[in-house]
């Protein structure tokens, strides 16, 4: 991976932990951060999977999916 993509993983903890959920089904799975955001970010049921833990999410947001 390029310098770049490890400087952008590293710069929040929701992208250091290594973990995206899907929301519509809530498989998690591990992931190397710099390589998802070179090669292109995980996907479950259809979707783009998530950085926010399902507790992390507002649950506003839930309702309107």
């Amino acid at each position: 991976m390029t310098a770049l993509h490890d400087t952008l993983a590293a710069s929040h903890p929701k992208l250091t932990r290594g973990m995206v959920w899907c929301r519509h089904c809530g498989r998690n799975q591990n992931v190397s951060a710099p390589h998802a955001l070179a090669a292109g970010w995980p996907k479950c049921c259809g979707f783009t999977m998530t950085i926010d833990a399902p507790e992390e999410r507002d649950v506003r947001q839930e309702i309107s999916r």
